[in-house]
């Protein structure tokens, strides 16, 4: 197992992208504020802004990742890459969980005030998704939840105690870098990895391929809907969609037009809608939304200054919440554009949200986990926790 905090882009635990990048690597430069081009920019050289300041970035998470700290200078001019919120999840009981990249997994029982490590058995603290599902123990003492933890090197890990204990679960998953985690009507649980979809039937002890027609194929997100359909969304290859009838994967590309007639091939992220509708994010074209099962997409930009979708949020009154770039967008089913609900937001690289019942909006950034709604007024939850760990 590599060491802690030793995120090596040759390691075997670390599944490439096409063209020989790491994946994750990739993400966490192209997700700073460098991904930004000086405003005016002409399309044509925005691209390549990105590209070169791309390029610069990476090979200074390598040179961190790779074991070597920050100097003191570059310490208190850019934030700790391990305090990066990439995961956010609630439990019935309103208790939040939150992931880092490169810290572990943290809990609080009163809304961000207090944290709690929970970290014993994760074997990589570089978390990608957590998934919370009631547990089909029904005992007296045992918890009411199962807990997953999807890591960007060491694959799935479980824990049947809200979070105290963590067991790896990785038979026959084949690839370890585990984006998404997703459970069907059925019971069967569904894993996103850099080499296509696994699918386990006993809550994670054993996984089986479920990529006919997906194979070699990066996932980045998952949804399944009402119809049990579930869709792929790939760091490169577009979206897959299979329904259960199906044996194959089918790729749809329809209405994924970009700017210049380029096809959106990474979806970051998918949302589904309680009327079925299909909401897909992709890394830089913005937000998609299809009604007809996936047959005809339409754009839903207007308004959006980034279109660097990292996470959609619907409220309990229709309102969908986007995390980007720069910020969070809020747009109610009677807009026609999307709003700007930044306010007091102070980082506006958003990794990660989540909505709890009483439409409080926890957004993860690169820097810390912030608590707000849609009146923008946005207060840091992690500046003791995360200072505290500086330069560790």
């Amino acid at each position: 197992m590599p060491e802690e905090g030793n995120l090596n882009p040759h390691s075997e635990h670390n599944p490439r992208l096409e063209g020989g990048v790491s994946e994750r690597i990739k993400m966490e430069i192209l997700s700073t504020r460098i991904e930004e081009s000086p405003a005016g920019t002409p399309g044509f050289f925005k691209r390549r802004y990105r590209i070169i300041m791309t390029f610069l970035g990476l090979g200074l998470i390598v040179w961190i990742a790779a074991g070597h700290p920050p100097t003191a200078i570059s310490q208190t001019e850019m934030p700790d890459p391990r305090n990066s919120v990439q995961a956010l999840a609630l439990d019935p009981d309103g208790t939040l969980f939150m992931g880092t990249f490169g810290n572990g997994i943290y809990k609080s029982r009163d809304g961000g005030l207090h944290w709690e490590a929970i970290s014993e058995g994760l074997g990589d603290p570089y978390i990608m998704t957590l998934l919370i599902r009631p547990s089909p123990e029904k005992k007296p003492g045992v918890s009411k939840t199962i807990m997953f933890a999807g890591t960007a090197r060491l694959g799935v890990f479980r824990s049947r105690d809200a979070g105290l204990h963590w067991e790896h679960v990785n038979a026959g998953l084949a690839n370890t870098q585990v984006s998404a985690l997703l459970y069907d009507s059925r019971n069967k649980l569904y894993a996103a990895t850099g080499d296509g979809v696994f699918r386990s039937e006993d809550h994670g002890d054993h996984w089986t391929a479920h990529n006919t027609g997906l194979s070699d194929v990066l996932v980045r997100s998952l949804i399944i809907d009402r119809e049990g359909t579930l869709y792929a969304g790939t760091g490169g290859k577009g979206l897959y969609k299979r329904k259960l009838s199906q044996e194959n994967w089918e790729r749809l590309s329809r209405g994924f037009e970009g700017e210049r007639g380029l096809l959106e091939n990474f979806i970051r992220v998918l949302t589904l809608g309680a009327d079925g509708t299909v909401y897909a994010g992709t890394f830089d074209g913005g937000i998609y939304t299809s009604r007809d099962g996936g047959k005809s997409w339409n754009d839903l930009n207007q308004g959006l200054v980034n279109q660097s979708i990292r996470a959609i949020l619907i409220g309990k009154d229709g309102v969908l919440y986007l995390g980007t770039g720069r910020g969070v967008f809020a747009r109610s089913p009677k807009d026609t554009r999307w709003n700007s609900i930044n306010g007091a937001l102070e980082d506006l690289n958003i990794q990660s949200m989540v909505i709890d019942g009483e439409g409080h909006i926890y957004a993860g950034t690169a820097r810390h986990l912030y608590k707000g709604s849609a009146k923008g007024d946005w207060a840091p939850l992690t500046e003791e926790l995360f200072h505290s760990k500086k330069g560790m």
